[in-house]
């Protein structure tokens, strides 16, 4: 078989391009108009009462903590199964993240696990839509206002993902999504911060700009952002029905496989797919998951593990949580003053999260199917992670 060209994603349009060019016209590139529309389309179309819009969605989780107040010897349970962001926002405020074990449905930690981790010092529950499939957030909310929590939604892969008919990063008191040049809604690099409390919106947008009374910061949107951002979430909902179509190809062809298990949406919810995710019964093949992925990938078919970035890999195992030499800021789970959970432990690698460490390791694998990836294309995948399993099967 001729090896594919699988196409890639963003594809700037003629019509990006020209909404650039009058942003440098009109000789305003930073937070002007641009930005302002673009806050209120995404504001209008994700049904929030308030958008504010940032350099990234780092920059948004970072200020999200930070408007919430949440400091040195809080605790934060959060997920392992994330981008470095979705932890590193608890260091940037001196805070200590507690991590949680997945369920194999959502890819996110249950209900009963982070109850299990709420003591006097946790302050918050971060928790993210991993690539655009959905979670619980009903459930967290509930459980966050049982135990006086604040709920900040990591939604960076969800852009138009609806849970029981609302928004992902809609259901607690912040959300953050990201327009980074992979997202499905891409502007280059940025990010929309979400709130339906008005009093935190305000906050955060006083944090936003130097010039507040407080530490503030210098997170602001471009206007070259803003206005790509006005041009493209136009098309957003179409782009995200080709990849549902897309998905739904994949679905029907693989779900009677026996060496394939798939991730499905949950009940209720309207999954965007950044990525479409598969779990491969590996103990039933001759090779490991990064040996198939190999295969399948030298025939034109990026079907990756998660962690081949290695900024993927989870991150009760990443290097910041894990520093050979502690940094100058120090670490808030050794500080002196701290005597939480994390103080006994000291290494955040010792840490065991079964569930989740086994699916990363073991089973789970993604696949883009952003347009213009089209059935043709999906089909020639499906017959080649066919024909790898074949070959490998005892």
């Amino acid at each position: 078989m001729k090896k594919i060209n699988w196409p890639i994603w963003p594809k700037y349009s003629l019509s990006d391009q020209k909404s650039v060019q009058k942003v440098v016209s009109s000789n305003r590139l930073f937070a002007g108009k641009k930005v302002l529309n673009f806050e209120n389309k995404f504001r209008n179309f994700t049904k929030s009462k308030y958008a504010i819009a940032v350099g990234n969605a780092t920059q948004g989780l970072h200020l999200a903590l930070a408007a919430l107040n949440i400091g040195k010897g809080d605790e934060i349970i959060t997920t392992p199964f994330s981008f470095i962001s979705s932890a590193s926002c608890i260091l940037m405020q001196n805070a200590v993240p507690i991590f949680v074990d997945c369920a194999t449905d959502t890819l996110s930690p249950n209900i009963d696990a982070i109850e299990d981790k709420i003591t006097k010092r946790t302050k918050a529950i971060i928790l993210v839509y991993p690539f655009g499939y959905a979670i619980r957030a009903d459930r967290i909310k509930n459980l966050s206002k049982k135990y006086n929590l604040y709920f900040v939604e990591d939604a960076s892969h969800a852009h138009g993902m609806f849970y029981k008919k609302k928004h992902a990063g809609t259901f607690g008191d912040i959300g953050v999504l990201s327009l980074h040049q992979r997202k499905s809604l891409s502007v280059g690099d940025g990010g929309m911060i979400l709130t339906n409390n008005k009093l935190i919106a305000q906050k955060l947008r006083k944090l936003r700009s130097f010039g507040h009374e407080e530490l503030s910061y210098n997170y602001r949107m471009t206007e070259f952002a803003g206005a790509l951002g006005l041009n493209r979430i136009k098309n957003l909902n179409k782009e995200n029905k080709i990849r549902q179509k897309n998905a739904k190809i994949l679905d029907e062809n693989l779900k009677e496989h026996s060496f394939i298990k798939l991730i499905r949406p949950i009940s209720f919810s309207i999954s965007v797919y950044h990525k479409y995710l598969l779990r491969l019964n590996t103990k039933l093949l001759k090779c490991s998951l990064k040996q198939f992925s190999e295969q399948v990938q030298k025939k034109g078919i990026p079907l990756k593990i998660i962690n081949e970035n290695r900024n993927w890999d989870l991150l009760h195992r990443h290097s910041i949580f894990n520093p050979k030499v502690t940094p100058a800021r120090g670490l808030p789970w050794l500080d002196k003053e701290y005597k939480g959970f994390m103080r006994k432990i000291k290494s955040y690698k010792k840490i065991k999260l079964p569930v989740i460490e086994n699916l990363i390791d073991n089973e789970l694998l993604e696949l883009p199917i952003d347009p213009p990836v089209n059935p043709k294309l999906v089909n020639r995948a499906i017959k080649v992670i066919n024909e790898t399993i074949n070959k490998n099967c005892y």
